[in-house]
């Protein structure tokens, strides 16, 4: 047996670790929004936030704010299924579903009567965050399986687990320069997490008692920190808001990773130049982690009881380097010399909002709005660290009211996409066997559910979206 087959002795079941790449989100900029009023607007309020969240879309609103505020966006429930159409052969589908429970943003005003006009907040948001766990088992008869002579019995067992956690933390200065024109600057701390880890495992027989066992596992964990900042700009006059945000690309603070690799091949009964066995593992590596720089402009236009915001942010590229550099792998007894690298590329993208916002007598405003959520994955020619490479649109509408000097917000969210992809047939191509696709549909649909509320402190003074709703 020819390298070739051996590898693809497991060879199918890798290539069903491509399949779940769907699921992960963290190539995606606008999947999240940070804030109640956000989340029901798609984010689309860069000229005005009107509320806290102003830290984020545009710290330069934060200075025309009237009253300082504590926004919690409470419970944010999240639904995901992601469905790829003969992911496990002909007529068979891979498909998973997870709910999770997230916190998204934490904010509030810091009132001292030393800052005079201008003004102080802090910030602590959940920018990415899932966890999720994809198994799948099966049982094959045949002849000469996976291209292995005189095999025709094969079972395989494959387990991909992939978490992501992001969590900035900000203090947020803003000022008014004049009376209808705010500058501000959110400073934020960016600590990542992240953990991808699959185990492939890989039994088979022959009628003449040949007996087969091949396994396979990658592991990669990194932390890293770093910090970037958003500069915003808000002019705000009559019925009129247009606001500019710039986001530097970030710069690393600290990073440490860890990476391990193994294959083995057992076989009984078979004649095999199979691949050297291997058993590396390597901690205490340099981490890095870049985000890219970027700006937004928005706009909002007041007609009576309707407020329209439009918004648009691009993201610039950031070229391919290095997440993990691992040290060079050369199997016992062997010449072969191999890495185990993870690389990150993002491409530019341009995604876009629109939101509308209407006031239902003096209590109830009603919201609704759609925005795009493209991803950023590149490709790099080592292992990607990065798994989300699918276009996402969004839809977002929901309510929020007064009780008491409090608000509440009570939305929901839904997004969808999906992608044409060669993926897995190349996989499966550069293990040695043949797919019977040459490409496979994927795709996913989110569902969230938002329950939040924010908090008057201090005396009665209007928010300045209370103020221009009274002007209206």
């Amino acid at each position: 047996m020819t390298a070739n087959q051996s590898r693809a002795a497991w060879g199918v079941v890798l290539g069903l670790l491509v399949s779940a790449t769907a699921l992960a989100q963290d190539a995606h900029y606008t999947t999240r929004q940070f804030g109640n009023r956000a989340w029901l607007l798609g984010g689309a309020f860069v000229g005005n936030p009107a509320d806290i969240s102003a830290v984020y879309y545009n710290p330069g609103a934060l200075g025309l704010l009237g009253a300082p505020e504590l926004e919690l966006t409470g419970s944010v429930y999240e639904f995901s299924n992601v469905r790829v159409k003969d992911g496990q052969g002909q007529g068979k589908s891979l498909s998973d579903s997870s709910v999770d429970v997230l916190p998204s943003l934490v904010a509030g005003s810091l009132d001292f009567q030393f800052l005079g006009k201008s003004r102080l907040a802090y910030s602590l948001l959940t920018r990415q965050g899932f966890s999720y766990t994809l198994q799948t088992r099966g049982s094959r008869t045949g002849t000469d399986l996976g291209g292995v002579q005189g095999l025709d019995s094969l079972s395989t067992d494959v387990r991909l687990d992939q978490s992501v956690s992001e969590y900035w933390a900000g203090l947020s200065w803003a000022t008014p320069v004049r009376e209808h024109l705010g500058l501000g600057v959110s400073p934020f701390f960016a600590y990542r997490q992240q953990e991808l880890r699959f185990q492939t495992l890989a039994e088979g027989s022959g009628a003449a008692g040949q007996q087969l066992l091949a396994t396979l596992g990658r592991d990669m964990e990194l932390k890293h920190l770093r910090v970037l900042l958003k500069l915003g700009a808000s002019y705000q006059q009559g019925p009129w808001a247009v606001g500019l945000t710039v986001t530097t690309p970030s710069l690393a603070l600290w990073g440490r990773a860890s990476a391990g690799y193994k294959r083995a091949l057992l076989t009984q009964g078979l004649v095999t130049n199979a691949p050297a066995q291997v058993f590396d593992f390597q901690d205490g590596l340099p981490a890095h982690f870049r985000s890219p720089a970027a700006a937004a402009v928005g706009v909002s236009r007041r007609f009576g009881a309707t407020t329209l915001h439009a918004s648009a942010e691009g993201v610039l590229r950031v070229s391919a380097f290095k997440v993990v550099d691992t040290a060079p792998i050369v199997p016992r007894g062997t010449t072969e010399s191999f890495d185990e690298d993870y690389e990150l590329a993002l491409k530019p993208v341009l995604n876009g909002a629109v939101g509308v916002e209407h006031r239902l007598g003096e209590r109830l405003r009603v919201y609704l709005s759609g925005h795009t959520d493209f991803s950023a994955l590149d490709q790099t020619q080592g292992t990607n660290a990065l798994l989300g490479g699918w276009d996402l649109y969004h839809l977002a509408s929901g309510v929020h009211f007064p009780v008491g000097r409090s608000r509440f917000t009570l939305g929901a969210n839904v997004a969808w996409g999906g992608k044409q992809t060669e993926r897995l047939a190349e996989a499966l191509r550069q293990t040695g066997l043949e797919s019977s696709l040459s490409s496979q549909d994927v795709r996913f649909f989110q569902a969230t559910l938002l329950v939040g509320a924010n908090f008057a402190l201090g005396g009665q003074r209007e928010t300045g979206d209370d103020a221009n709703a009274g002007a209206r």
